[in-house]
Order: structure tokens, then sequence, then C-alpha cells
């Protein structure tokens, strides 16, 4: 397969694979009263524990403003709690609150409840094949971002 070929078979996977995620998770997760990208949000705050806005939006590769509006509107549902650091008045803190927590727990229990049974079809060797796969793609994903910033900042 050359270059181009790959190119093209590589987006095409990845249309495939998001439409086909969102769909389900999409469905889950709305039932619940929150967006997918709020749930992204939710489900780093868990993994992060207290993150900053800054920290929060550079781990979603989104832009700050639009993860401060967010987290805003997480808090407005009492999912996210937002105070000011007590070392540094500047920076703001984000903490999953105990709804959020359970909102969290509810969605993975659905989504486990739903997709468990498909997935035990399958063996260890296959979730190693997806997953060393994935790695290496991340691999060269991110060897392509490099390659990217190089070259801005040739200009």
């Amino acid at each position: 397969m050359d270059i181009r070929e790959f190119q093209h078979h590589l987006w095409q996977l990845f249309r495939a694979i998001s439409q086909s995620l969102d769909g389900p998770l999409g469905t889950i997760v709305q039932s619940h009263g929150i967006t997918m990208g709020q749930m992204r949000m939710l489900v780093e705050v868990h993994h992060q524990g207290e993150i900053t806005v800054g920290e929060l939006s550079q781990a979603l590769g989104s832009a700050p403003g639009n993860a401060s509006a967010m987290c805003k509107a997480l808090e407005k549902k009492g999912l996210l709690s937002r105070e000011r650091s007590p070392e540094d008045e500047r920076m703001v803190l984000i903490a999953l609150t105990p709804a959020g927590q359970s909102v969290l727990s509810r969605v993975e229990q659905e989504l486990s409840s739903r997709f468990d049974p498909v997935l035990q079809r399958y063996s260890t060797a296959d979730f190693e094949r997806i997953i060393s796969g994935m790695e290496k793609l991340q691999e060269v994903v991110n060897s392509l971002n490099r390659a990217f910033e190089n070259a801005q900042g040739r200009r």
C-alpha cells in the first residue's frame, strides 16, 4: 500500500469508527442530560483529579475559552465545581462533584451492560492487537504533528 492509499484508508476508518461510536455512545450519554463533549470532560476530570481549566483544555485539545464555557455549563448542571486556587487566585481549579461522579458511574454501568456481552466474544489477543495497532497509529500521528510543527516554525 502506498502513502496515498494509506491516507485515504485511514481517513475512511477514522470517519467510520467515529460515526459507529457516536451513535450508541451519544444516545446513552445524551439520555443522562449531557453531550459527548461534556462526557469527555467529565471523564478527563475524573482521571486527572483536580485540574485547571488550561490543563483541561490542553488534555481535550480544545481552545481554553471553549473548555471554560463547557465547564460553566457543567457547573450549572451541578456536575463540576470551579474554585480559585488557594495558591494562585488567577487559576481556576475544576473537580467532579458527587453528582458528576454519579452521572459518570451511571453512564459507565449502562455502557458495560450493553457492550460487555458483545466484547466478551473477542479474545485477549484480539484486544492486544487492537491496542498495539492504535499505539502504533498514535506514534505515526505524533510524528506527523511534530513534522507539522517544525514546518510551521520555519515560516
